[in-house]
């Protein structure tokens, strides 16, 4: 957690959103494309994609950053964001992974 608290409050170069609602997104591929930041207001995590595949590791997406558990539905949510803004930001659709396979 601490490593998407220190990013949250350092990261440049992410591609960020306002819904008509006001509510602030930040989104950047970091590294070799294995992970993905996602912030969304105050709150933010890290999951699991392959940028090179466009695909993301639906159960990878698990806590907040203040370490609040991400129910089901809220994953369920949090995923059709990221799918919408990934596709804003980086011009590819980004699919997601089989339960049972990380990249499928």
């Amino acid at each position: 957690m601490s490593r998407v608290k220190e990013l949250k409050n350092t990261i440049s170069g992410a591609h960020e959103f306002k819904d008509p609602d006001g509510t602030m997104y930040k989104m950047k591929i970091l590294g070799r494309g294995e992970e993905l930041f996602f912030q969304r207001g105050g709150d933010a995590l890290i999951c699991d994609i392959s940028a090179r595949f466009s695909v993301i590791d639906q159960m990878s997406i698990k806590r907040w950053d203040n370490g609040h558990k991400i129910s089901d539905k809220e994953r369920a949510l949090i995923l059709v964001k990221i799918v919408e803004l990934y596709k804003k930001a980086y011009q590819d659709d980004l699919t997601l992974s089989l339960e049972d396979s990380k990249y499928s």
